[in-house]
Parts: C-alpha cells; structure tokens; sequence
C-alpha cells in the first residue's frame, strides 16, 4: 500500500485534475502528499516564484479538505524521501525517484468539461495573478480591487449544478460559500478605505488567503466531484 506520494504541480489544468485525484487516492489509502514544482530553481525571475508559491498553497489547500496530510518540498530537485508514488498529470515527465511507482492521472477528455473547467480554472489564475499585483503594492489601485470582487460567475454555475445533483458536497459547498463571503467583506473594507485615501491594512492579505483556500477546494473537492456527478447535459450548459 502507498503511504506518501509526491505530485508535481504545474500552471495547467491537466495539473490540476491531477492534483485532485492525488488528493482522492490519498485519503483512500490513508496516504500523505508532497507537492513539489520542479521548475520552481530553474529562474530568477521573482514573479514566476510568486506564481509557483501560489499554485503550491492552493494544492495544499485541496488536499487539506479532503482530510490528506501534505507539505511542500522546498528543495528544488530534492527527491530524496521516502515517496513510494509519483503521481502525474498527463503530458509531464515524472522526477527520477529511485524505488517508487508512477501513476498517470486520469483526464477527462470529453470536450465539454475540458471547456468548462478550463474557464474556471483561467478565472482562478486571473484572480491569483490580480492578488499577486495588489499585494505588491503599498496602495492598489481600485481597478485591481473591482476586478477581485467581480461575481464568480463560472464557480456559482458548477455549485448550483452540483447542489441539484448530490447532497454529498453541501458540507463542503456551505463552507465555500462562507469563504467567498468573507473574502467579499474584507474587499469592501479595502474598496471603502482606497476611496477614502486610507492605507489598506492586513485585511487585503486576509482576503487573498480566504480565496486561495477556496480555489485550493475547489480544485480539489469540487471538481473532482462534479466529474462524478455531473451529467454530459450539466456540462453542456456549464460550457456555453
């Protein structure tokens, strides 16, 4: 039986479905996870690390709510553990880990779900990136803060679909909503205190963790879940 198993994470959305069988099979086995970006020594550029570090903390985000252990490796190119899976997304190259099985993930390959997915999952790379800007800045601008409070048009869409579907994930689909709720909130302070000249405070970082837990859940509760449960029809529609 497996017992901790390593995932490479990337910026796509093969990656992200991958990361969420990961998740699935480790709390089947009773398995740890550690996510590692192989690329994440390979440049300077301070921008890709903010990327990779966000990709990183929404993955442990998804194996957190399925009730998985995990942890990042830190050490580029360190592989030097005791992982016994390598679990993959489809299309990638699996590190060199000496004794250990390699796992392929599943994809979904019916077009209607590559196209509905991926428009989520490019509204969450937007927001992450949008969060990325804001926090860089001593005063964002409100452009940037309207964009993030911007409705989620295509996550409302898959939870309500799902909602009609199965009971299973209400749990989990109470929680989501309280998430963006709180996020909303605290964006309103930050709108309220930029049109008032005011320095934004911790609230701003606040809201970007709040979204990062809920992106992280999504990835990897919600749609796996929705691959499930969903009919072609769902899908269909979701896709338009």
């Amino acid at each position: 039986m497996y017992r901790h198993l390593l995932v490479p994470v990337e910026r796509s959305d093969a990656s992200v479905e991958a990361i969420g069988h990961a998740a699935e099979l480790a709390r089947s086995l009773g398995a740890r996870i550690t996510f590692v970006c192989l690329h994440a020594g390979a440049s300077d550029d301070a921008a890709q690390h903010r990327h990779i570090a966000a990709l990183l903390a929404r993955a442990e985000a998804a194996a957190r709510a399925q009730g998985v252990p995990a942890s990042v490796l830190a050490l580029h190119g360190d592989t030097a553990r005791d992982f016994d899976l390598v679990c993959i997304a489809q299309g990638s190259v699996a590190p060199s880990v000496p004794g250990a099985a390699v796992l392929i993930a599943p994809c979904d390959a019916r077009p209607m779900v590559a196209k509905a997915v991926g428009a989520l999952l490019a509204v969450h790379r937007m927001r992450s990136d949008a969060y990325d800007d804001a926090l860089r800045t001593p005063q964002p601008d409100a452009q940037t803060i309207d964009r993030l409070r911007e409705a989620h048009r295509e996550e409302t869409a898959l939870t309500t679909a799902l909602r009609e579907r199965t009971s299973t994930l209400d749990a989990e689909l109470d929680e989501l909503a309280r998430l963006a709720e709180r996020e909303a909130a605290g964006l309103a302070r930050v709108a309220r205190s930029i049109a008032n000249g005011e320095a934004v405070d911790d609230t701003l970082l606040a809201c970007a963790r709040f979204a990062c837990e809920r992106m992280g859940r999504i990835e990897g509760v919600v749609l796996p879940a929705a691959r499930r449960h969903l009919r072609d029809a769902d899908w269909n529609a979701l896709a338009r």
